[in-house]
């Protein structure tokens, strides 16, 4: 049976999305995700009518810096709580940062490692407002992690 011949160009580009594909980091599994054993809580607040706004320059700004943090093993996770409408509380969000160490943000180097990412961001501003136009920071809480299931979704918070 004859066979047409793949022309060089399909052939060669074939070959490098086979070795594309071989050369991209896999994605974190339960055996290379190292657990949460700290989380931080930041509460905040928006200002009048500037939920949505707070919410995403937070989106935008603070997860593109903790996406960094999280590829440089500084965290393991981010994630952002909308607090639900009619419940009557002084904040509106609640921002939880996971880290690999009981001590946190504490730890050794990671404070100065986030303000290297923080120092590298270019503000992202909603609607030209930045975030002491949208919201403030209620209060914040460290926690330590004293016991998680394990590989449960919650435990990794992302």
């Amino acid at each position: 049976m004859n066979r047409p011949l793949l022309p060089l160009a399909a052939l060669a580009l074939a070959t490098q999305a086979a070795a594309a594909a071989e050369a991209e980091p896999a994605p974190p599994t339960a055996a290379t995700q190292p657990a949460t054993r700290h989380i931080t809580q930041t509460y905040l607040r928006a200002l009048p009518g500037k939920r949505a706004a707070l919410i995403d320059y937070i989106r935008r700004n603070w997860f593109a810096m903790d996406r960094i943090g999280i590829a440089r093993g500084l965290f393991t996770s981010y994630s952002l709580l909308d607090r639900a409408e009619g419940d009557d509380a002084d904040w509106d969000v609640i921002v939880m940062v996971g880290y690999p160490t009981p001590e946190g943000h504490e730890a050794p180097g990671v404070a100065e490692a986030f303000r290297a990412i923080r120092a590298a961001h270019r503000e992202e501003k909603i609607d030209g407002l930045g975030f002491a136009q949208l919201g403030v920071i209620v209060r914040h809480y460290p926690l330590v992690v004293a016991d998680q299931s394990a590989g449960a979704p919650a435990a990794r918070l992302n």
